[in-house]
């Protein structure tokens, strides 16, 4: 089972906790995160690998994720220039801190960060256990303290879908941007293509000049072939 969660952030000065933001006002953002630690093989398995993964520091806590737009993934340069709004930052760290039993608790935690594609694990691992790949690509948030209103309000978002639910909606995404790029590639292609024949009829200044005999010779021979003997008379 995956539980989902809707955070919405204001596109305004307003601090996003209020129940009376409309859709127009706010963007929406989706987080989903697994029912118990056995669910977090096939979400790390599952998930798109540009995805961001969140988790307590140095204590237990749920998985979280934060799934990207088509957009977003199609517009990844590096995880170095992916930059997550800070209202959403904090919403996503609060949301973590409180499904950690032990942090939950505390104050001044560290959540930490990275995309799905650098988490590693396998079967020799405790279950839910991960490493990274690259441990320079985990990007850390402190967190004073709870925050209930950011925690409340997520909660109440709350649903949830099963995991083979998930894992279609994660194998669609895949789809529609494998096709949106091949698109994009066909497109770059012939605009390449484009270019390359203008820039090799700029380079060579009579190029339109024969251009224009060769329409010209082929409109003169279409029109012998159409002439009868009769057209001199």
């Amino acid at each position: 089972m995956v539980y989902y969660f809707t955070a919405r952030i204001s596109n305004g000065d307003d601090d996003g906790l209020s129940d009376m933001i409309t859709p127009s006002e706010s963007t929406s953002h989706t987080i989903y995160m697994g029912k118990d630690k056995f669910e977090n093989d096939p979400l790390i398995k599952h998930s798109h690998p540009k995805n961001i993964w969140f988790h307590v520091d140095n204590h237990s806590s749920a998985h979280l994720y934060l799934q990207l737009t088509k957009d977003q993934i199609m517009n990844w340069k590096s995880f170095g220039d992916f930059t997550i709004n800070d209202d959403l930052l904090t919403h996503l760290a609060q949301l973590t801190k409180a499904n950690s039993i032990k942090a939950n608790k505390l104050n001044n935690i560290t959540i930490i960060y990275t995309p799905v594609e650098n988490l590693h694990t396998d079967g020799s691992m405790d279950t839910g256990t991960v490493t990274f790949k690259n441990p320079k690509l985990v990007k850390r948030i402190k967190i004073a303290k709870r925050d209930n209103a950011i925690v409340n309000k997520l909660t109440k978002t709350k649903t949830e879908q099963s995991t083979q639910e998930f894992i279609k909606s994660q194998e669609e995404l895949a789809r529609q941007i494998a096709k949106h790029r091949k698109l994009q590639e066909a497109k770059e292609k012939e605009l390449s293509l484009q270019y390359a024949q203008q820039k090799q009829t700029n380079s060579d200044p009579y190029a339109d000049l024969f251009k224009k005999e060769e329409l010209e010779k082929s409109s003169n021979d279409r029109r012998q072939e159409n002439w009868d003997e009769d057209d001199f008379w």
